[in-house]
């Protein structure tokens, strides 16, 4: 209760609104999260290829994070549901908790099949309960009027964690080697994310009797429309029989499966081009920093752009950074190839968390976001490919190309997705 009247005491203190600060704690546990288990994997798959006491090679280690994918998504619809309906605090300390034993169960494995399992069994687990869902989630229930500008900066957590846990680990990795670097991955996930998580995540406004951020005056004619528009119930099936549901599924498995592909086999190709370990944790910062920029334009831009040019602008940056990484033959060349992935890959977040908060409102976020994730995991198989084609030609190329020929049809798709707009919403127009 002390807690709580403290809290109160703090948010009548200035303009200062508590859920910035939820915005900021979910900033936090994502980095680290996502930071450990995503950006940071394609360094795993290195050197879990050259220890020998697991004998795997570059097409299975990649089994790892796809293993990760299958199970998030086929998970995703049920931890969303809870979400909407139980602490999404809880949830995620218990997110942190399975992040934590898997590190460390990893750093002892004896066998590749022994690190598949914790990948499936714990580490899909902690991805889902303490990443981007809970995030997202929690912000559109905080939000209103600034919800795409909240989705936008909450986001970029995600690439906080890229730009500086995998140069972390890089160097950790050549101090005292991965399984070592493993465990105190394990120590620092339970000391940086339970402490801050407990002491100011609240799992809605009402809890500290506050309403969601409303609309500032003057707001755009986007921002006025998400208001304007009626809290609906959407069950499951009306869910799955909405057009808007499926455009917004092969839009985000097309493109997710392209930066995918890129982001997890980065290591290995650039291990064939004769880049060290440290200079690989460099150019994987410079692909997650460029996301955070990107993340905070694209939230600012889907509040008053149609989010179909947004997103083909997406594509077109994805289909420049794998047409570089055909013809790279310097550094700075790739350094701009995973510039422009970090461009590509930023928008999808806030993307999608305006679209879904925007057609299927605030009440079925967590839902309709966990829908996505059985859909999306097709995409993780994309990665495993794309190592299957360099294990069979020696060389990267004719992946990469794959990814270019697949954006045609994301393209194509994209321009189904309903404009979020007026016109389509038949609200009365607004006379100027």
């Amino acid at each position: 209760m002390g807690v709580c009247l403290a809290e109160v005491r703090l948010l009548k203190f200035g303009p200062w609104y508590y859920g910035w600060t939820v915005v900021a704690v979910c900033m936090l546990f994502q980095a680290i999260i996502f930071g450990i288990t995503v950006y940071s994997f394609t360094l795993y798959v290195t050197a879990w290829v050259e220890d020998p006491a697991l004998e795997v090679s570059r097409a299975r280690a990649l089994l790892g994070n796809s293993l990760l994918l299958v199970v998030t998504g086929a998970i995703s619809p049920i931890i969303g549901t809870m979400m909407d309906r139980y602490s999404i605090r809880m949830l995620i300390c218990f997110g942190a908790l399975a992040a934590s034993a898997g590190m460390a169960l990893v750093a002892l494995a004896s066998a590749f099949w022994q690190i598949l399992l914790i990948y499936g069994a714990l580490l899909s687990f902690c991805i889902v309960l303490s990443g981007p869902l809970a995030a997202q989630t929690l912000v559109s229930k905080w939000f209103d009027g600034r919800r795409g500008t909240a989705m936008g900066i909450v986001t970029t957590g995600t690439s906080i964690g890229g730009f500086i846990v995998p140069v972390v680990v890089a160097y950790l990795f050549t101090e005292v080697g991965w399984r070592t670097t493993h465990l105190i991955i394990s120590a620092a996930i339970l000391v940086l994310i339970l402490p801050p998580v407990l002491l100011f995540i609240r799992n809605s406004p009402t809890q500290l009797g506050l309403a969601p951020d409303p609309p500032a005056s003057g707001t755009s004619e986007g921002a006025s429309d998400r208001a304007a528009l009626p809290p609906r119930h959407w069950s499951t099936t009306n869910i799955l029989g909405e057009p808007n549901f499926w455009v917004i599924c092969g839009v985000a498995a097309l493109i997710g499966a392209g930066f995918i592909s890129i982001a997890n086999n980065l290591s290995p190709f650039l291990t064939d081009l004769g880049i060290n370990t440290i200079q690989q944790g460099t150019l994987i910062a410079v692909y997650a920093g460029t996301m955070i920029p990107a993340k905070i334009l694209f939230g600012l831009l889907s509040e008053r752009t149609d989010v179909r040019v947004l997103l083909w602008g997406a594509m077109l940056c994805l289909g420049a950074s794998a047409s570089l990484l055909l013809i790279a033959e310097t550094f700075a060349m790739l350094a701009l190839a995973c510039a422009l992935l970090g461009a590509a890959s930023g928008s999808i977040l806030p993307l999608l968390g305006v679209l879904i908060s925007t057609r299927f409102g605030t009440l079925a976020f967590g839902r309709v976001m966990g829908m996505l994730g059985p859909i999306n995991a097709l995409s993780s198989f994309a990665p495993v490919g794309i190592g299957w084609i360099r294990d069979a030609t020696g060389s990267y190329d004719r992946g990469w190309i794959a990814l270019l020929i697949m954006l045609l049809p994301a393209a194509i798709i994209a321009w189904f997705l309903d404009r979020i707009g007026r016109s389509r919403r038949n609200l009365p127009t607004r006379s100027n």
